[in-house]
């Protein structure tokens, strides 16, 4: 069989069942690797080092040198991409309407430029230096550029940096130019502040038992490659639960079904922190002993990409109308983990159920949509995506745009927001070209959507607007439930968690009928259970939510944690799971009073 030469090189090293057999990126590459790091940690280390000596070699003897040539635009590729988007741009009557042509012509010569010959698109293609975007800018043109709101300016750069920018190009890409050098000083800082805000979340997440017993998990695609290193939650044909998924089990199961229920530290019911079980294997294809910090550990794998988002938004405009679904970088990573009041291009969703009654042009521009009779505004740049008589259910999406995860908590509960905030992030590092295990990202998502406010509870345990933890609810609930069949379940409140449906949940007829589907026939509801309301609380602001006052100091807000703790009769448990009182009282941190970790 034809080869390349490096491809015979890089084979004459790899195992013949990890051989390269068509054309393959750093980030193919990458996957390739981890695999066979799993599946044989010794072999891998010898192999990883043979390569990088032939890549030392290589690069000594060869190099790659970059000429003219390959900055030497292709001008008639390039104006007859251009010209239709020209015309449109010289017909527009608004600077809306030129924003989205800039946007479109940028997004076309994207996928143009990659077409362009030479060493720098070779490095480009293959994932090993610089991104389409820049290339672009040196040997077509940036097309479009930001302005110094962040919007794109209603303007079209025809000719690249190596052609040299006429006066006017060089003034719009100038506000960017300008941007990108503040982005550049500020790109750590930034980063390291979310790192300490997500350990802060995330570090009494220990692994602190071997099977906490759930029959629960997370549904996913068994083609999916973060099914590996999980134990199945539930049994599916010939496997059993609980049974390792492994790199040669996941294509049979891949035969037998399209998705399973496997175990997830987001849905574990350890009583503390997570369970070996829950949180399966690590990145060396071992279980986790007891006592390890799993939540920090994933806090530091998510926040080491931070630093390079930032440096990836100087590299140029983001384009499309489809932009408006999707959120990216920096900016959006906090967007999802803060949700902030001032959310960028937030989708409206239905604060009521009922049914879509009327929708209309409003005088300012954008849309009211009313369901029964609430009014929702929906903006002019989103587009309205339900349709008159659609039957709704509280927080269904009303508009293009990007749910609030705060609002998606509020209505849909906390496994739904869990979930959400676990589907949001994993996308957004894919999209960067960061494809992080999945569950780093639950353990995010159990660590701080972690909350409940009451709003009533019978027993009087409580008091209204008490803000309790989801293990003290489910605590509360206990085993005062009963079982019901499932369409007898309807507006009853959840006893149990079923999937992403979690205890507390007041059973819509959504859930009825996704439960249905799952072949759930009867569930466990709770008649005298807290009624509640989930609430998200912000990264910076969800640890200031702990009942135990000396974790709370580890954050900020020292003084006010201090006077809340005395005023209160606040205790702390110094040899619980999380790390900060331990440290603080000089106890035989990891030796638990029943010794679990």
């Amino acid at each position: 069989m034809a080869q390349t030469f490096g491809k015979f090189l890089i084979n004459e090293v790899l195992p013949p069942e990890h051989r390269v057999t068509a054309t393959a990126s750093k980030k193919d590459f990458s996957k390739r690797m981890a695999v066979l790091a799993k599946e044989d940690p010794k072999r891998y280390a010898d192999i990883v080092t043979r390569l990088k000596r032939v890549g030392d070699e290589l690069s000594t003897q060869e190099g790659l040198s970059v000429g003219l040539d390959d900055i030497t635009p292709q001008y008639g590729m390039r104006n007859k991409a251009l010209s239709p988007y020209l015309a449109r741009f010289k017909a527009a009557r608004s600077d809306a309407q030129r924003r989205q042509i800039a946007e479109a012509a940028q997004e076309n010569m994207g996928k143009l430029v990659m077409k362009h010959p030479g060493s720098l698109t070779q490095q480009v293609r293959s994932g090993a230096r610089g991104k389409p975007i820049q290339l672009m800018g040196i040997v077509s043109g940036p097309v479009a550029a930001s302005d110094p709101t962040g919007q794109t300016t209603p303007w079209i750069i025809q000719r690249s940096y190596s052609e040299g920018l006429t006066p006017a190009d060089y003034w719009v890409a100038g506000n960017e130019a300008i941007l990108n050098t503040i982005k550049s000083s500020t790109s750590v800082s930034e980063p390291g502040d979310l790192s300490k805000i997500l350990i802060n979340n995330m570090n009494d997440l220990i692994v602190t038992e071997d099977d906490c017993g759930t029959t629960n998990g997370v549904l996913m695609e068994t083609t999916n490659p973060d099914v590996v290193d999980r134990y199945l939650a539930r049994d599916v044909g010939a496997f059993r639960r609980n049974m390792l998924i492994t790199p040669l089990l996941q294509p049979k199961l891949a035969r037998t079904a399209k998705k399973v229920l496997v175990r997830s530290p987001m849905t574990c019911e350890a009583g503390d922190g997570v369970c070996q079980k829950c949180q399966g294997l690590d990145e060396k294809g071992n279980v986790h002993e007891v006592g390890t910090n799993v939540g920090v550990r994933a806090a530091q794998a998510i926040s080491g990409p931070l630093t390079q988002f930032a440096l990836d938004a100087k590299h140029g405009t983001r384009t499309t109308k489809g932009e408006r679904k999707k959120i990216g970088g920096l900016v959006g990573f906090r967007q999802i983990i803060e949700s902030p009041r001032q959310f960028i291009n937030k989708a409206t969703l239905a604060s009521v159920p009922g049914k879509v009654a009327k929708i209309e042009t409003a005088p300012q521009g954008g849309h009211f949509v009313f369901v029964d009779k609430e009014k929702h505004y929906i903006g002019p740049h989103l587009d309205v995506v339900v349709k008159k008589d659609q039957v709704l259910e509280a927080g269904d999406i009303l508009s293009e745009g990007i749910p609030k995860p705060d609002e998606v908590v509020k209505y849909k509960g906390l496994g739904a927001g869990r979930l959400y905030m676990v589907n949001t992030l994993k996308d957004l590092y894919r999209n960067q070209g960061r494809d992080l295990d999945q569950r780093h990202f639950e353990l995010l998502a159990r660590g701080e959507l972690d909350y409940a406010q009451i709003r009533e509870d019978p027993s009087n345990t409580f008091l209204k607007g008490d803000i309790i933890s989801y293990n003290q609810l489910r605590s509360a609930v206990g085993s005062d439930t009963k079982e019901v069949p499932l369409s007898e379940a309807l507006g009853q409140t959840l006893g149990k968690d079923y999937f992403h449906f979690s205890t507390g949940l007041r059973v819509t007829p959504e859930v009825v009928r996704f439960l249905r589907k799952e072949g759930v026939k009867t569930v466990l509801i709770a008649p005298r259970a807290p009624k509640v309301d989930f609430v998200m609380k912000a990264a910076t602001r969800a640890p200031l939510l702990n009942p135990d006052w000396m974790a709370r100091l580890a954050h900020r807000n020292l003084k006010a944690t201090l006077l809340q703790a005395a005023h209160y009769g606040d205790k702390s448990d110094v040899r619980g799971v999380h790390p900060v009182p331990a440290y603080v009282m000089g106890v035989d941190f990891g030796k638990g009073e029943e010794g679990r970790y």
